[in-house]
């Protein structure tokens, strides 16, 4: 790329709106593009942590074996829409051998590559934009119910260990005086003290968006419908309102990706899973820290606006109308961890 050329940007989403000002901050014109305002998709609702040593791959040695529980659950961590599953079999097959014992410890590097620098180059960013007080370096703990189930997950975490993750194993004592707000029936855990989390996920995405416009960058409420190729890459992009020029062009759009790469002759294998969240701004309960429950799939987060529990997964395909079934099992859910 040309180091000075114009960048467009299609995704307003945290990725997008990271990415435009680490490009503002080299000195690019940079303009962003995206059907809903800032921080209104997956950015709203997520649990908000900053994973440095949390590389802990989606799929795992053994995970498929407990699938089946988890499908039985109406309650559970996944969900499957079943008229949908013939068209997840392809992502599937490139999905599940991702967590085989051979192929295991590449994706936890892919992961680490990625996430023990996320902070360092997150922090000049939050500067910019005077987030730095919406960041909690509390660390996060993964609880278990008895050793039994955390000695199931130690080769993951193992392999953590050995790629110098700072991850460490507490008895039933020092969890107990680490968090003393969960409940008496987790017993052991993993402390994560390099892990940290936001306030409030849609306010770092707002403020990002605010620092990006002050800085003379460009947002457009606009939906891309056709994207025209030349010789050495993307030419314009047609959007709802208008045929726009690009010479750079970056695809952030989340879920919607491999819709957009598709456009530009590169088949992108992406599924889409649909999370879901609920925030209780009176739980009665105090947390220090984030807990991520291994056994359950799910992460619990002490944020401005309350707790808030998500988790879940949900295969229906991207253009599916969300199932509020789903977010109305979060209180029992809540409940019950």
């Amino acid at each position: 790329m040309n180091a000075t050329a114009p960048v467009t940007i299609i995704g307003a989403g945290v990725v997008g709106m990271a990415t435009a000002l680490t490009l503002q901050r080299e000195g690019r014109p940079v303009t962003i593009i995206d059907r809903l305002p800032p921080g209104e998709g997956c950015s709203f609702g997520n649990a908000g942590g900053i994973g440095v040593d949390h590389a802990f791959p989606v799929a795992t040695p053994g995970m498929l074996k407990k699938v089946p529980r988890y499908l039985l659950d109406p309650l559970g961590p996944l969900a499957l829409k079943p008229t949908y599953f013939p068209k997840l079999i392809p992502w599937l097959l490139r999905f599940l051998p991702t967590g085989s014992n051979t192929r295991i410890g590449s994706t936890i590097e892919a992961l680490g590559a990625i996430q023990h620098i996320a902070y360092d180059h997150w922090l000049p960013l939050l500067k910019d934009a005077r987030l730095e007080d919406q960041v909690s370096h509390g660390g996060c703990i993964n609880p278990y119910e008895s050793e039994a189930n955390l000695e199931a997950d130690l080769p993951i975490w193992q392999m953590l260990w050995e790629r110098g993750y700072k991850s460490q194993r507490l008895n039933a004592s020092e969890l107990r005086q680490l968090e003393p707000g969960l409940p008496a029936k987790y017993t052991c855990a993993i402390f994560e003290p390099q892990f940290r989390h936001v306030a409030d996920p849609f306010r770092i995405v707002t403020g990002l968006a605010e620092t990006f416009q002050r800085n003379g960058g460009t947002i457009l409420r606009e939906v891309v419908s056709a994207i025209e190729m030349g010789p050495e890459g993307p030419r314009s992009l047609r959007t709802n309102r208008a045929v726009r020029p690009v010479q750079n062009l970056v695809v952030a759009a989340g879920a919607y990706s491999h819709r957009l790469a598709a456009l530009m002759g590169s088949k992108v294998p992406l599924e889409s899973g649909k999370g879901y969240h609920v925030t209780l701004p009176n739980s009665g309960v105090q947390l220090r820290h984030v807990v991520v429950a291994p056994e359950h799939q799910v992460a619990i987060t002490p944020m401005s606006m309350g707790l808030r529990f998500a988790g879940t997964l949900e295969f229906a395909g991207v253009d599916s109308a969300p199932d509020w079934r789903r977010a109305d099992s979060w209180l029992p859910t809540a409940q019950r961890k």
